[in-house]
């Protein structure tokens, strides 16, 4: 088993998907870590669910659990698809892929673009004239003779207006090349699946639709106007797929758009418990999803080079008298909190990166 902190987004399906209870994720300063107990049964299920490409689990030379052998080799699911026919290579889902899952190889076959003639006669007075001038660098003098690199040749026919003695003639036909420009770009795209988190932001920007994306969950998001926080942000901010918005009609309501996953990362950070996410695996495949408990306890700390700026209070939903961060004597001060969620927000918006908040593990 391997994990990645840089990837790992704190949603917490991996504890809620472990048959066994054996995963745990904390929030430990500026990243999170994960802590597996001697309960584990080494099925990989843990991995196998999580969207983001944070656990990584290996047996027998091959990547992932018991469901990845399921929904893959069994069910053929595949999480991306693209249809090579329809895909002009343009990379702009590489462009906006959040998690760098897509990366686009291509190259111009430039023959497909370029064709021309070209004659060289005698006369040549070794002027460089048409070495100076070529912009491609392909003319040179050879043995009294111009001699053009065709592979760099771009039929600009320069060097032929320009040479005085009419040695060489250029004849572009560039411009009367149709069917074979569409085949000059040439290429492949490769998807790191283990990273998608199936936002489908890509088959947003796909001019063409060339992309299919298939997500492993449905389900339903549950929103509690009573429970919700008028003035918070976190939901908003922390959604890994940037799939949350908020819309005024005229009171506050948080708006749920197809870049959902249902990874719950707003249901267990939301300050209020106004969310809740319902999942279901879209095959017919059972799997049991537990709320694993958290630990109640956070330690936010401050560290000495803070410029008292007050983000981190600001930013906080809960940071009324004093529950969490607050600005005094002008300097941020943390504490132990019960009312922290480990949201991460003043983590990440301090502008001098000076604030970490842990969770306390507490003793079973």
């Amino acid at each position: 088993m391997y994990f990645s902190a840089e990837r790992c987004v704190g949603c917490g399906m991996c504890e809620s998907v472990c048959p066994k209870s054996a995963i745990s994720v904390y929030r430990n300063g500026k990243d999170f870590e994960v802590e597996i107990n001697e309960n584990c049964a080494v099925c990989g299920t843990c991995s196998d669910f999580c969207q983001f490409g944070a656990l990584k689990f290996y047996r027998n030379g091959k990547e992932g659990g018991v469901y990845t052998e399921i929904l893959k080799e069994e069910l053929g699911f595949k999480k991306v698809d693209v249809n090579p026919q329809d895909c002009i290579l343009c990379s702009l889902c590489m462009k906006t892929c959040p998690r760098d899952a897509i990366k686009v190889i291509r190259s111009v076959d430039l023959k497909k673009l370029r064709r021309g003639e070209i004659s060289i006669g005698e006369g040549c007075i070794e002027c460089r004239l048409c070495v100076e001038n070529c912009p491609t660098k392909a003319v040179k003098i050879y043995h009294g003779k111009p001699v053009i690199d065709e592979s760099k040749c771009i039929y600009c026919e320069i060097c032929s207006k320009v040479c005085p003695m009419d040695v060489i003639t250029v004849r572009c036909d560039s411009c009367r090349i149709f069917e074979q420009r569409k085949e000059a770009v040439i290429g492949t795209v490769i998807v790191d699946e283990g990273s998608c988190s199936t936002c489908k932001m890509c088959t947003e920007v796909c001019p063409t639709g060339a992309i299919k994306v298939e997500r492993i969950f449905e389900g339903e998001q549950k929103w509690s106007k009573e429970k919700c926080i008028e003035d918070c942000t976190v939901c908003r901010d922390i959604c890994p797929n940037n799939a949350i918005s908020y819309a005024y009609d005229p009171e506050k309501r948080v708006v749920f758009s197809d870049r959902c996953n249902f990874c719950g990362t707003c249901e267990r950070y939301c300050p209020g418990n106004a969310i809740e996410i319902d999942r279901r695996l879209r095959e017919d495949i059972e799997i049991e999803f537990k709320r694993a408990e958290r630990s109640k306890k956070k330690e936010i700390r401050v560290g000495e080079i803070c410029i008292g700026c007050g983000i981190c209070e600001s930013i906080c939903p809960v940071s009324q008298n004093g529950n969490t961060i607050e600005i005094v004597n002008g300097k941020a001060v943390g504490r132990v909190s019960e009312a922290c969620t480990a949201c991460g927000l003043c983590v990440v918006n301090c502008p001098v990166e000076t604030i970490e908040v842990r969770e306390i593990k507490e003793e079973s």
